[in-house]
C-alpha cells in the first residue's frame, strides 16, 4: 500500500512504522485461515524458556469441567520461589480467536515469573471457527478453575489471581472475568488487557477513517467474530461472556488495566470499556499510545512500548499487594 493510497501511515510512530513494511496487512478469510496459522506458528519458533530463565516449564492436561475435551495449559515457575505461596498470573493468548498459542506469551511469562515469583499458566483453548462459543470461555474457566482447586499442588496464593490477554485473548479474558464474577466460585484480583477485542459491532460498521488500517483489519475482525459466535456479528442477543463490551454493568470486575494503540481498530471499542469501568465503579487504568498499531509488541525497546511494559507491571503488583 503506498504512502499515497494510506489514510493513516503518516499517523504510525516511527519507531514501530518498519513492521508495516515487513509483514504486508491482509485480510483474513476462510481461505487464507490455514496459511495464516502456518505463518502466524513460524513467527513464533518454539523457545526453551528454561535455558534462557532460571525456571521450571511444564505441561499439563487438565480436565474441562463442562464435559468437553481435556485443556493443554503451560505452567512456568521460578526456579527460586520468593513465597511460599505465588500469585497466579493466568494468561490467554491472541489470534483473533481462530489462530495463535501461547507459544508468544512464554517469555514474558518466565520473565515476570523470576522477576516478581509469579506462576504463570498459559491456556491452549480451542479454536475458532472449528469450534465456536462457549468452546473458548469453557477452557479458559476450566484451566483457571483447576488452577484454583489444585492451589496447594502449584504452590499458589487464590488471594493474588490475575487474568491477562493480548488483542483476541483480551477480549476471552475480559469475558471469563464477567463469567468467574457470576458463577462466584472464587475470585480474580486484577484484570490486565492489551489492545483487547472486547466488541463484535466493531467488525460491521463503517471503516473507521484512521483505526484499524493495518495489522487486524475490518475484514480480518468480521472473520474473527462470525468464527466464534458460529453465526453473524452484531445481533441483537449476544452474550456478555463472549462479547465483554455486551455486558449491562461491569460492576463487581477487580482493577483493570487497559493499553491500547491510537490507530489500533480496537480504540474506540477501548475506550468505551474503560468509560464503562468507570461508571460502574470499577478502577480502571488506560493508556492510549499515539501511533501504535497492533504488531507494537514486536518492538520492546519502542518508547511507548517500555512506558507500557512498567505500567503495566507497577498496575499489576499494586492490585495483587505486590509492592
Amino acid at each position: 500500500m503506498s504512502e499515497q493510497k494510506s489514510r493513516s501511515r503518516h499517523l504510525i510512530d516511527s519507531e514501530i512504522i518498519s513492521a508495516i513494511d515487513l509483514i504486508p496487512t491482509s485480510d483474513l478469510s476462510e481461505t487464507t485461515l490455514i496459511e495464516s496459522r502456518t505463518n502466524l506458528s513460524k513467527m513464533m519458533p518454539q523457545i526453551d524458556v528454561t535455558q534462557i530463565f532460571p525456571v521450571t516449564f511444564e505441561e499439563k492436561t487438565v480436565p474441562s469441567y463442562f464435559g468437553g475435551p481435556d485443556i493443554r495449559i503451560e505452567i512456568i515457575k521460578p526456579r527460586q520461589p520468593k513465597y511460599t505461596k505465588m500469585p497466579l498470573y493466568y494468561s490467554i493468548h491472541g489470534g483473533g480467536m481462530v489462530m495463535g498459542s501461547p507459544v508468544g506469551d512464554r517469555s514474558g511469562n518466565a520473565s515476570l515469573a523470576v522477576q516478581h515469583g509469579f506462576c504463570c499458566v498459559s491456556v491452549y483453548y480451542r479454536l475458532a471457527p472449528e469450534h465456536i462459543q462457549p468452546s473458548q470461555l469453557q477452557d479458559c474457566y476450566s484451566g483457571l478453575k483447576w488452577c484454583i482447586e489444585h492451589a496447594e499442588e502449584l504452590a499458589i496464593d487464590t488471594q493474588k489471581v490475575a487474568i491477562a490477554g493480548s488483542s483476541a485473548g483480551s477480549g476471552l479474558a475480559a469475558g471469563l472475568a464477567l463469567y468467574v464474577r457470576d458463577q462466584k466460585e472464587f475470585d480474580i484480583h486484577h484484570l490486565r488487557l492489551r489492545s483487547p477485542m472486547l466488541d463484535d459491532r466493531t467488525s460491521i460498521t463503517p471503516e473507521h477513517p484512521y483505526a484499524g488500517e493495518f495489522v487486524w483489519t475490518l475484514r480480518s475482525n468480521y472473520f474473527g467474530w462470525k468464527s466464534a459466535l458460529g453465526h453473524e456479528p452484531g445481533q441483537e442477543q449476544e452474550s456478555e461472556y463472549y462479547v465483554p463490551a455486551r455486558a449491562k454493568s461491569l460492576a463487581g470486575l477487580p482493577p483493570t488495566y487497559i493499553s491500547i494503540g491510537s490507530i489500533d481498530l480496537f480504540i474506540d471499542e477501548a475506550l468505551l470499556f474503560a468509560k464503562q469501568l468507570v461508571f460502574d465503579g470499577v478502577l480502571v487504568e488506560l493508556h492510549v499510545y499515539p501511533g501504535y498499531h497492533h504488531l507494537s509488541p514486536m518492538f520492546p525497546n519502542a518508547h511507548f512500548s517500555q512506558e507500557g511494559a512498567k505500567s503495566s507491571e507497577h498496575a499489576l503488583l499494586k492490585a495483587l499487594g505486590l509492592l
